[in-house]
């Protein structure tokens, strides 16, 4: 019995010094003092070395401000507003031409029957709002949304509704603003119906330059939108796809080598009411999705997104670009295949022999990639970061139920994995491709998983929690599960604008920060201080919250 009880506590002891892994001297961290907690959405802005955080919750929002100057973050102030209308949907918290605005909606029903959108300017230097909420336009009827229900967990009450009823897009100087949105058609037959989009563009001082509601020249069946911009000039863009047929699907049957569509760019120039359209044939290759951006180089257009080849429509066999005029013109139809030596990174010999088989046909593709940030320099040079990214429903049956029917209880398991990050300078060149490991698992949506980059001179960083058996994992291991909310490491993957080095760091375990635990993390709560540090904010519990401030070496 003795002998037993030594080999469990040496085989526990070999376990605890395995997970308390050494953390970086690349990174220096410091904690603040703890502050009171505001549950509800939040927002996180830097400027000038301090931190602004907009906390909002039914009729309730909060301006907290940090100072970061010194060696911990330290909490400044903060301002309550009971105010807010009792049907207030927030719509989102935006920087624009240096100006902070939080942007809300408010459905005016009975007799009315009209959306108002409302924006609400913030003093970042006081940390109080200006004034009242403004209201920017109204809406005749009802805009289309993304459904919002989600249950109290964690601390934080979400609701039932709609939201996302607005998009915010500026041009690549922050100088224009366009704000989109979709009316609810009123004819429920897709192939009888025209999608109409609402187009009202800002210049600087968010003074309105142009309002207009565009009927689509296609019916819903036969287009489907992949993005909105706007440039530097104000003219606005819609980006589709138009299929050939009313068949609304990307292939008609298995055997078909061409897509069934093609790519349409519609342009409205301020000031126009008509729309120019621009085509591309896309050939046989099959989009995944594409995005629209301002080159801030060249003020051009880019286009950029992932495609296949058709064999199965959620895996992704590379990147594609494509480039529009100042006139509308598209071209230069570029296409980057992943190599089959990057998709056999981090993955098991099987997966391996799989990819290698495929690739001999010329069909090795990547699974679930979905495109989540595109990022230009100012030479025009741009980086693509796409995630791993997919949702596993498992049926279970928890039953009989009176009338001897199973009632089925399906369970959702969000999957957060590998990025693929790929550069492409200004002159189109791939200039180097890299896949970086995680597994991340959750069961209540995307919670603290995902990753957030920042660029540091001459370095991109992923920043996201991780399991501690990662750390600096072989390019023939596959990565070790990191479960959503049961701890995790705060980990760093550095790569050098040139591609060459790349290193994983382990900055923080979030179950040993300064002695205590700390919760709910979030990726969108880490905001960039300076060149040389960043913070992230988490909760400590007792009703607290602490921002941490890391320094990069």
């Amino acid at each position: 019995m003795k002998k037993k009880l030594l080999l469990m506590l040496a085989f526990v002891a070999t376990g605890f010094c395995y997970a308390q892994k050494d953390l970086s001297k690349d990174y220096s961290y410091t904690v603040s003092e703890p502050y009171k907690v505001y549950d509800g959405e939040k927002f996180y802005f830097s400027r000038d070395n301090q931190v602004l955080t907009v906390k909002i919750r039914g009729k309730e929002a909060v301006i907290q401000k940090f100072n970061g100057s010194g060696d911990k973050i330290s909490f400044v102030a903060e301002k309550l507003y009971e105010d807010l209308p009792g049907n207030v949907q927030v719509e989102d918290v935006l920087k624009f031409n240096n100006r902070y605005y939080f942007f809300y909606s408010s459905w005016d029903g009975g007799d009315v029957d009209k959306e108002q959108l409302f924006a609400r300017e913030i003093d970042f230097a006081k940390g109080e709002f200006i004034g009242e909420g403004k209201l920017l336009f109204k809406v005749n009827g009802h805009v289309t949304g993304s459904p919002l229900a989600i249950a109290m967990m964690g601390g934080v009450s979400f609701g039932f509704g709609v939201r996302d009823k607005f998009d915010f897009l500026m041009s690549s100087d922050k100088k224009r603003m366009l704000i989109q949105y979709r009316k609810k058609p009123t004819v429920k037959s897709d192939t009888k119906s025209w999608d109409v989009i609402g187009m009202v563009s800002y210049d600087e001082n968010m003074k309105q330059t142009s309002s207009n509601e565009i009927k689509m020249p296609y019916t819903e069946r036969r287009m489907d939108v992949y993005d909105y911009a706007i440039d530097g000039e104000g003219t606005n863009y819609i980006l589709a796809k138009v299929f050939h047929d009313d068949s609304n699907d990307d292939k008609k049957r298995k055997k078909d080598e061409e897509a069934n569509y093609h790519v349409e760019l519609f342009r409205l120039k301020s000031g126009s009411k008509d729309l120019d359209i621009s085509k591309i044939d896309v050939k046989d290759k099959f989009i995944n999705g594409l995005w629209l951006f301002e080159n801030p180089a060249n003020k051009e257009m880019v286009i950029s997104g992932y495609y296949n080849i058709g064999k199965k429509l959620v895996n992704t066999d590379g990147m594609i670009i494509i480039k529009a005029k100042k006139e509308g013109q598209l071209y230069g139809l570029t296409t980057y295949e992943i190599p089959v030596d990057v998709l056999n990174e981090y993955t098991s010999n099987r997966t391996k022999k799989k990819n290698n088989k495929k690739d001999e046909k010329g069909e090795a593709e990547y699974p679930y990639l979905k495109l989540k940030e595109i990022v230009f320099d100012d030479k025009g040079d741009l980086l693509l970061i796409g995630e791993q990214n997919y949702i596993e429903v498992r049926m279970r049956n928890n039953g009989m139920g009176m009338a001897g029917v199973g009632m089925n209880n399906n369970s959702y398991i969000y999957h957060y994995n590998d990025l693929i990050v790929t550069r492409i300078d200004a002159s189109g060149k791939l200039s180097w491709i890299k896949k970086i490991p995680k597994k991340q698992t959750g069961y209540v949506g995307k919670g603290g998983m995902s990753y957030k980059y920042i660029f540091n001179k001459g370095n991109h960083f992923l920043l996201f929690l991780d399991n501690v058996k990662n750390f600096d994992l072989p390019l023939d291991k596959v990565p070790a599960e990191h479960s959503d909310g049961k701890g995790g490491y705060f980990t760093s993957y550095k790569i050098d604008d040139a591609g060459v080095a790349s290193v994983n760091s382990s900055i923080f375990n979030v179950r040993d920060l300064e002695e205590m635990t700390v919760y709910q993390f979030a990726t969108n709560r880490i905001v960039k201080l300076t060149d040389d540090t960043f913070a992230v904010e988490f909760y400590k519990k007792k009703k607290e919250d602490v921002m941490v401030k890391v320094t990069i070496k």
